[in-house]
């Protein structure tokens, strides 16, 4: 029998177990800031050290990494990519790539975007970090992977019905 990462890792967490270091890097979210060198300091500096960020100067390289090694999360500044690419079809194109994905686009602006996208302020770093890692924000300066799970914290339903996989 065998199990996904993520789902060992969020079992013991449920249960108030401790994740080891080696579970924990690889159930961790990968993120991709879509947009200039000063896009990706900012979601840098906002998610804080030991989150993994990939960087995709051009709307291209984004949909190609999307293909090769989707991302769980695609940060996009619509500003330094409006200038390329059609931000709603950008936004589309990455969905289909990965429909289980978090989509966010910073922008200041009053925009038209496909309903699976969350709108944050470019300069929100706050509001940035607590839609991506709600239990890292209540917790500032908390780790992204021992931020999680309290012993009060019910188990995952699939897990406390005891049913078998099989």
């Amino acid at each position: 029998m065998r199990f996904k990462a993520a789902d060992v890792a969020e079992f013991l967490r449920a249960w108030g177990y401790s994740v080891p270091r080696e579970l924990a890097k690889a159930t961790s979210k990968s993120m991709m800031a879509i947009g200039t060198k000063d896009t990706m300091a900012h979601v840098a500096r906002a998610l804080g050290e030991g989150v993994p960020i990939r960087h995709a100067n051009h709307p291209y390289d984004a949909l190609i990494y999307a293909g090769a090694d989707p991302a769980d999360v695609y940060i996009i500044d619509v500003r330094a990519v409006s200038g390329d690419v059609d931000v709603t079809s950008l936004f589309e194109a990455l969905h289909r790539a990965n429909s289980q994905g978090t989509f966010v686009a910073l922008s200041d602006e009053p925009i038209s975007l496909p309903p699976f996208v969350g709108r944050i302020g470019r300069n929100d770093a706050q509001q940035l970090r607590a839609f991506l890692m709600p239990e890292a924000a209540a917790q500032p300066g908390a780790p992204l992977q021992a931020s999680a799970g309290a012993a009060s914290e019910e188990p995952p339903r699939s897990l406390a019905a005891g049913g078998s996989s099989r």
